[in-house]
């Protein structure tokens, strides 16, 4: 296999022809010698109609090709036309064993690191809170609209630099992972409504559902000062969910990202590719996000695509040549061709492009007061109707401690003043190794981190490690004493867990490595 590249193609993202031919590739003078000489063709951009012509029949282009637009559909028909073979790479099913491959993803992740970014270099405050000598000043408050690869990634950026973070999503499924990157989640309950379709990408909701979703954004731009918006919905103009009302509420020196500004922005107010300044808020509606950090865009191109290669030009025991194989019973081949040998295959069937998801279990509409109600999972300030009845021990004393905690004390009190005045001198100097070794072990453990399958895993896994420690050090005192005796089978039990801990994420593995045989 020859790579060739045409000369300076990475010359802006930081990447020499030299470095190219170091590792074996060949630099050839322009575009129209790659077309002519490879028989596989991979392009960063989208590629114009007439680029799609000068591909000879029976060759491979590799591209982005937005098959769900009409302009997807024009350079289909084209690639048709010309017989060639189009693969486009925004059209990879959404399966874990296609991860390695998503393009979508590792750009997307570009672009929300970058959104907040972007952002900083506009807003004039802290980000994090701080408390100086020449003042206090608050957390900046972040909301993300849109909890895919791009939203995830702005939230985690914008919570590493001390902001608090607000997320939302049509897709309720995705709160387990806002929370997971530091963010806080909003909820927009409706019953008998799903946020995602089969594919897992989010759809079109009712207009009901709609005028909810405005009522709430228009409450969070009144308190965030950065707003990032990240919803899309593949083959759909973006959807309109920041409006000129929501807007001028805004403070002063707030800042909107619109990462949908290529597909009309979820701001209303945005203008595609261009800043500018709204009653004292500044709209960015960049579209080239992604290029402004090339060097990275290009590392995780280059590396999807080389193992798209390993897919599609796989090394059989016979040969010692790759040859490219577009393998239509593979799921992953399958959806990402659009057009083979001038038939155009798109779109894929269902069970191609269909994830596996479990249905969230329905509300019955006894459980509710009313039919919809949005909330974040703490209280109910941003509208909802939704009241969290608070126990007798959880009311607040003059508003600096809880009764529980109160009655906690008391009762710690009574225990140390018995103690102190009862207990024999033995007993106390045992009580204080038990405490001090209880607040060691907390921290020993707590700060294990999670290798095995499960944090759980790992964490029982841990506990048991330092119950074999103990055991070994009472196993060693006199052979039959009864201490001898407890620590032995201490060491026994414990073993079994961690022994059964390994082999359980061993065997989660298999499962993992058997399913990859199967679909390969």
């Amino acid at each position: 296999m020859i790579a060739l590249v045409e000369t300076g193609a990475g010359t802006g993202a930081g990447f020499l022809d030299s470095a190219y031919e170091e590792v074996g590739a060949k630099i050839v003078p322009n575009a129209k010698a790659v077309y002519e000489m490879a028989d596989v063709m991979f392009k960063v951009s989208e590629p114009k109609k007439s680029e799609v012509k000068k591909v000879y029949s029976g060759k491979t282009l590799i591209t982005f090709v937005s098959p769900r637009t009409a302009s997807g559909k024009e350079l289909m028909d084209t690639a048709a036309e010309a017989g060639i073979n189009l693969l486009a790479v925004d059209a990879i099913p959404r399966i874990s064993r296609a991860q390695s491959l998503d393009v979508l993803s590792s750009q997307a992740k570009i672009a929300g690191y970058r959104s907040v970014i972007e952002a900083m270099n506009v807003y004039q405050r802290f980000l994090n809170g701080e408390v100086t000598a020449a003042g206090k000043f608050d957390a900046c408050k972040v909301l993300v609209i849109g909890a895919g690869v791009a939203g995830l990634a702005a939230i985690g950026t914008a919570a590493n630099m001390g902001a608090i973070v607000r997320a939302f999503d049509t897709r309720l499924e995705t709160k387990e992972q806002v929370e997971s990157m530091g963010g806080e989640f909003l909820v927009l309950n409706f019953d008998n409504e799903e946020g995602g379709d089969a594919a897992g990408y989010a759809k079109t909701m009712s207009k009901e559902f709609y005028e909810k979703e405005m009522k709430m954004f228009q409450e969070q731009a009144k308190e965030c000062q950065i707003i990032i918006t990240t919803a899309a919905i593949p083959g759909k103009p973006a959807p309109k969910l920041i409006l000129k009302d929501a807007v001028e509420c805004m403070q002063p020196g707030s800042v909107i990202v619109d990462l949908a500004g290529a597909t009309g922005g979820n701001c209303e107010l945005t203008r595609a590719g261009e800043v500018y300044v709204h009653n004292q808020v500044t709209i960015i509606g960049l579209t080239d996000l992604i290029s402004r950090m090339s060097w990275q865009a290009s590392s995780m191109y280059s590396n999807n695509m080389a193992n798209l290669m390993e897919l599609l030009c796989p090394i059989s025991a016979s040969e010692t040549d790759q040859k490219m194989n577009l393998n239509m019973d593979d799921k992953i081949i399958r959806g990402m061709t659009v057009v083979k040998d001038g038939i155009i295959t798109w779109p894929p069937p269902e069970e191609v492009t269909k994830i596996a998801a479990v249905a969230r279990p329905k509300q019955s509409s006894s459980k509710t007061a009313t039919k919809e109600k949005f909330t974040d999972d703490k209280t109910a300030r941003y509208g909802g109707s939704h009241t969290k009845e608070t126990s007798f021990l959880s009311k607040r004393v003059m508003d600096l401690t809880t009764i529980g905690e109160l009655v906690l004390a008391a009762c710690a009190a009574v225990f140390f003043g018995i103690v102190a005045k009862y207990a024999h001198y033995y007993f106390v100097n045992m009580l204080l190794y038990f405490m001090l070794s209880g607040i060691l072990g907390y921290y020993l453990i707590s700060n294990v981190e999670p290798a095995l399958f499960s944090p759980l895993m790992s964490t029982s896994n841990s506990l048991s490690g330092v119950v074999i420690l103990g055991g070994m050090l009472m196993a060693s005192l006199p052979l039959g004493s009864v201490s001898q005796v407890l620590g032995s089978i201490a060491i026994s039990v414990a073993a079994i867990n961690v022994f059964g801990g390994f082999a359980v994420s061993y065997r989660m593995l298999l499962m993992f490595r058997a399913e990859e045989m199967v679909t390969n």
